[in-house]
């Protein structure tokens, strides 16, 4: 199984338990007390100390969980494999991104597959500060400054332009 092919997941608790056995590598077995496949009891038990967000929604009564909680747990068991208490592990996964946990799995386990890299995030497009000139009543021009040198002799010539196509009141005929 491929971690990549996550990024878009939606798992129930024991899906999530599954996806999490078959990316784990083997466990070197340090000293026996942390098991090295977490069940559904130890994921909820992760979500209460803090180590495991909360999941991304409810489908009636089951959780559904995603990508960020993959990596939050291949992450625990990592760190718990270098021999850190619950605590520290909790300590050290608060607050990280999606790529700080990638980053972190990858270093982990460098013989795992490598993710792809994350697509850029999109654009944020840049606002630039338009000028609104009314010609005539119920007529208004919208100029973007940038692009036109002089707003206001501009303004000018377009209403004198339209003033032979206006009536005395300002609606055309």
């Amino acid at each position: 199984m491929d971690l990549a092919t996550l990024r878009a997941a939606a798992l129930p608790l024991p899906e999530l338990v599954r996806v999490v056995g078959v990316l784990l590598p083997p466990a070197s077995g340090r000293d026996g007390r942390v098991s090295p496949l977490p069940d559904e009891r130890t994921l909820r038990y992760y979500q209460s100390l803090g180590i495991l967000d909360r999941p991304l929604r409810y489908d009636g009564r089951v959780a559904i969980y995603g990508y960020r909680h993959v990596l939050q747990v291949l992450c625990a068991k990592a760190l718990q494999e270098r021999g850190a208490t619950l605590a520290q592990v909790q300590a050290a996964l608060t607050g990280r991104s999606d790529a700080e946990l990638e980053r972190a799995v990858a270093d982990a386990w460098p013989a795992a597959p490598a993710l792809p890299p994350r697509p850029p995030p999109p654009a944020v497009p840049t606002v630039r500060p338009l000028v609104a000139v009314e010609l005539a009543p119920g007529v208004v021009l919208t100029v973007d400054p940038a692009a036109v040198h002089d707003v206001a002799a501009a303004a000018h010539a377009l209403s004198l332009a339209l003033s032979p196509h206006l009536t005395s009141n300002g609606a055309t005929p």
